[in-house]
């Protein structure tokens, strides 16, 4: 790059920077709290990383417990994110508020995804159309919300753009250190959403047929992957007797298909007709696993009476995650840097992707990637920052719209 184009550069990370530290200054979360805090609680009080503490014989609830209570082991929520918040937490050692330290690490995050993301899109297009997309990736309105809340997002958009990065690099340089970063980051992926394995998988498989990679490499991205999960697979058998990752299915299928009927998922009616309370399912450490399976047997009665009816508030939910919730009770969903941003990023990156399955490589990829993210997710239900996971997709998948437009409209004035 020339002195000017670094000097552009350097002034888009400083605005994004300052914008975040605005965002922190008047809408950052206070405290850790909800599942992740309880889970961090938890594990510093208990010593076991868990979320319902034992009630009685046959009760156990998600609560805050008290350091003689008995914590059940949790399978239920993936691991990464609670153990990147203890480990702030030692660093501070109290000297600074855990949220702000969280905060800055996410705006630390941040700021290198924004770098990565860089240099992948100046491998595609020019500067000044790098330059663009990068904008539209540092100022996205939710991304720059999402930064300074105790949420997994910023962490997980920081892996995923590692993963891309890698990917890129080694089908570019077939170098070794590629090949184990991706695989490190696939890893750390699966320890923050355990669906993603399925992504990782594709992702091997599409690369190993159409890229011609080599056998040994296809395994040694594997074996790094189930090294670095290893530990907490071995922590789940010594507690529930079975190598699973995360047991929360069944919970995630009842939540998204009830007569509730909406895209976001309706917890209130699990509470209201399921709640834990009343259940008396017995209180041990496969209580997680007992409770997902009674959520899974509901849920697939519920379907099973109105198939059809669930069928079509799939495609409800896969058209609500390709472009907009009509119905969201969120927040300030439907605010203007909401809505706007969304819908733009939205239409374009579905005809990019429409665009880039037909011709085979990275970008095909990418858009075998956002149609398996999203006919996945739709089957439960569908929350804001599910697609704020897949922006630096959809603004890849956007490039090849505008080089598509641009040829087209020079082809006619031509």
């Amino acid at each position: 790059m020339s002195k000017t184009e670094t000097k552009i550069l350097f002034a888009v990370i400083t605005f994004s920077v300052i914008l975040r530290i605005a965002a922190a200054y008047f809408f950052g979360d206070t405290r850790v709290d909800m599942e992740w805090g309880m889970l961090v609680h938890n594990l510093e009080v208990t010593g076991v990383l868990g979320l319902n503490t034992v009630v009685d014989n046959f009760t156990a609830l998600p609560m805050y417990a008290e350091p003689d209570a008995t914590v059940l082991p949790s399978v239920f929520m993936p691991p990464l994110y609670a153990y990147y918040i203890l480990f702030l937490k030692l660093v501070s050692n109290n000297f600074v508020s855990l949220i702000n330290v969280l905060i800055f690490s996410q705006i630390i995050l941040s700021v290198i995804s924004i770098l990565i993301f860089f240099k992948i899109l100046i491998k595609f297009c020019k500067f000044k159309v790098s330059l663009f997309f990068l904008l539209a990736f540092s100022l996205f309105p939710l991304y720059v919300y999402s930064s300074v809340q105790a949420s997994s997002i910023t962490l997980q958009i920081f892996l995923l753009i590692i993963f891309f990065y890698n990917i890129v690099e080694y089908l570019e340089s077939k170098k070794n250190k590629n090949l184990i970063t991706f695989s490190i980051a696939a890893g750390f992926l699966i320890l923050i959403r355990g669906e993603f394995f399925i992504f990782f998988i594709i992702s091997l498989f599409y690369f190993f047929v159409f890229y011609k990679i080599n056998l040994k490499s296809f395994f040694i991205s594997i074996i790094i992957s189930i090294i670095l999960i290893s530990p907490y697979l071995k922590r789940n058998y010594d507690n529930f007797q079975s190598l699973v990752l995360t047991k929360s299915f069944g919970f995630n299928l009842l939540k998204g298909n009830n007569s509730d009927f909406k895209v976001e998922g309706s917890y209130d009616f699990i509470l209201k007709n399921y709640n834990q309370s009343t259940l008396k399912i017995k209180a041990d450490n496969n209580y997680e696993i007992k409770l997902d399976d009674f959520y899974k047997k509901k849920a697939l009665q519920i379907i099973k009476e109105q198939p059809f009816t669930y069928l079509e508030l799939y495609f409800k939910k896969v058209l609500s995650f390709l472009f907009l919730d009509i119905n969201s009770s969120y927040l300030n969903y439907y605010h203007p840097l909401h809505v706007m941003p969304k819908i733009l990023i939205s239409i374009v990156s579905f005809f990019g992707a429409i665009i880039n399955l037909k011709k085979k490589g990275f970008f095909q990829f990418l858009s075998i990637f956002y149609f398996s993210n999203i006919f996945l997710f739709s089957i439960f239900f569908i929350l804001p920052r599910y697609s704020l996971i897949l922006l630096p997709v959809q603004l890849l998948l956007s490039i090849k719209v505008i080089e598509y437009l641009r040829r087209k409209i020079f082809n006619k004035f031509l």
